[in-house]
């Protein structure tokens, strides 16, 4: 490993790290724009310039992206008058006909040649033409593009071509009327086309969903993880009055590298508008009618002491869900087998859907649940066909079903069998033709209000963590859970999700030696899985 002088600062680096790279391991920060650590390297935007020693005693400007650490003693400076003035001049020529419409442009607050403008640029303008006006575009369906205020920095071309494999971005024309475009007839519209929006340093390319919207210092932002499929991309989550404003991609290379996908990016726009299950039912006369805590979950109780001692040993199913966190399908798990006395655990799977892989390896996995993986580990159950089949055969007369699946739907056989049921009991998050079958319903919660963790496809073990609390009466799953055993007379043990992770890493093979703070930001892999070969979405 190298070590060189940065700013009269010795750091020890990896060979082939970029000067950029290198100089924020010493914790300086050596501006760009075209620069991204997952993109290729292009060197068009010059704002990296520093001054690095070519021979002894004689130093010249190079490019900081391109230039890399190759050997001992290398002598780089990044604040010299002569890197200063050429980061200047082209702040200056970056802004000859950028637009000032930072009070209403949507990347304020967040805006590279912001930034660079106030730190480096001049106070006022020496340009005194007409500014060339490009007309705003419409790209697809997710990203609009404000030619006035795009640098070229190319950073979006590179990402289509490179990234996402599908090339649908170039530029047009020539010299100063240079403009980024589409091909004809090729709108902006793969399947990860939101990303454009979150490597563009200036507010030229931004996505429809997030346009005029509160300025981004009054959201409250959550490290988090994508329930859209079995991948768990890393997230960041920015709310507000309990409400979401927009999900973007959190780096981890060994998950989603810097991106995610549209679906997820989204996706959450189903959950607020989704009819939510705010307050707990229960059946009167043949309907269901809202109901108090106290009365839903005695309700519970009486139904299965109720079958249990009539057939003189459980006749109660539990399904577990692949929407939920690891802590809660345990719970659910010593729910069945200390309160209810049960061996008939099912998991409800959802049928795949489309997979995908970019041309970097970027994956988008055909199960489109976050944690079906945990879920089997957690019930020791694969699938509801047990349960179905327990059913019709007469020895299941009543089933705690767990939900949390936007889209649920159910079979033919599934309902014919939940028809037959003496007490169904649905814990869940919607409106469903599930809830409409129940006998007693239970409010939950969704992904975005409650804390615990997911095991990816890879047996990657990673933190969800709570935005705002559920709506109306609802409540976390798990605090349900422990209510239901309460009321049943068991106790389940501790209620924090942390708390319940200890006991899964004693007791769940493979989650030996796990804990949040072994879990941390970047999550970490059970005994019995292995890292894929490529990150996926």
């Amino acid at each position: 490993m190298p070590t060189i002088k940065i700013d009269e600062k010795e750091v020890t680096v990896d060979a082939g790290l970029t000067l950029i790279q290198a100089a924020a391991t010493a914790g300086i920060d050596i501006p760009h724009f075209c620069y991204h650590p997952g993109l290729p390297i292009d060197g068009n935007c010059r704002m990296c310039l520093v001054e690095m020693e070519i021979r002894p005693g004689v130093f010249g400007l190079v490019a900081g992206c391109v230039q890399t650490v190759t050997k001992d003693g290398m002598q780089i400076r990044t604040n010299t008058p002569t890197v200063l003035k050429n980061r200047e001049g082209v702040m200056e020529f970056f802004l000859i006909n950028h637009p000032l419409d930072c009070p209403w442009c949507d990347q304020a607050g967040e805006c590279r040649l912001q930034d660079y403008s106030f730190e480096h640029g001049r106070a006022d303008s020496r340009f005194v033409e007409t500014k060339r006006v490009p007309p705003k575009k419409d790209l697809g369906p997710h990203i609009l593009l404000y030619s006035t205020r795009c640098i070229l920095c190319t950073r979006c071309i590179r990402f289509c071509d490179e990234i996402a494999g599908t090339s649908e971005l170039g530029i047009v024309h020539m010299g100063s009327h240079s403009e980024i475009d589409t091909f004809p007839g090729q709108p902006l519209d793969n399947k990860l086309s939101g990303n454009v929006a979150d490597i563009c340093p200036v507010g030229a390319l931004v996505t429809k969903d997030f346009l005029y919207k509160p300025r981004i210092w009054h959201y409250t932002t959550v490290r988090t993880i994508c329930t859209g499929c079995s991948t768990g991309c890393n997230t960041m989550m920015e709310v507000m009055h309990q409400k979401i404003y927009r999900i973007r991609p959190r780096e981890n290379m060994e998950v989603n590298q810097y991106w995610m996908c549209d679906d997820g990016r989204f996706g959450y726009h189903a959950l607020q508008e989704a009819e939510r299950v705010k307050v707990p039912m229960k059946r009167v006369n043949g309907t269901l009618q809202a109901t108090t805590w106290k009365e839903a979950l005695q309700a519970v109780s009486d139904g299965f002491s109720r079958l249990i001692g009539e057939t003189g040993q459980s006749a109660v199913g539990v399904v577990g869900s692949a929407q939920w966190t690891n802590e809660e399908n345990f719970l659910l798990s010593k729910l069945a087998r200390e309160a209810f006395k049960t061996s008939h655990i099912g998991l409800y799977v959802k049928p795949p859907g489309e997979g995908w892989v970019s041309k970097s390896g970027f994956r988008i996995e055909a199960d489109k649940t976050p944690n079906a993986r945990g879920a089997r580990e957690m019930l020791g159950a694969a699938d509801m066909r047990g349960i179905v089949d327990g059913i019709n055969a007469g020895t299941i007369k009543g089933l705690y079903i767990v939900g949390g699946d936007l889209g649920l739907v159910l079979s033919a056989a599934e309902k014919e069998a939940l028809g037959k049921l003496e007490c169904l009991v649905v814990q869940d998050i919607v409106h469903s033709e599930l809830v409409d079958l129940a006998h007693v319903v239970l409010a939950g919660a969704s992904w975005a209000e409650k804390d615990g963790t997911m095991t990816n496809v890879n047996g990657r073990v990673q933190r969800l963590r709570r935005a705002f609390p559920p709506p109306g009466e609802a409540r976390t799953d798990g605090e349900i859970i422990r209510q239901v055993g309460k009321q049943c007379g068991v106790d389940l043990g501790p209620g924090a999700p942390a708390e319940i992770m200890n006991e899964i890493a004693r007791t769940v093979e493979g989650y030996a030696g796990l804990s949040y703070s072994v879990i941390g930001e970047q999550g970490a892999m059970t005994g019995i899985g292995q890292p894929s070969e490529a990150a996926g979405g």
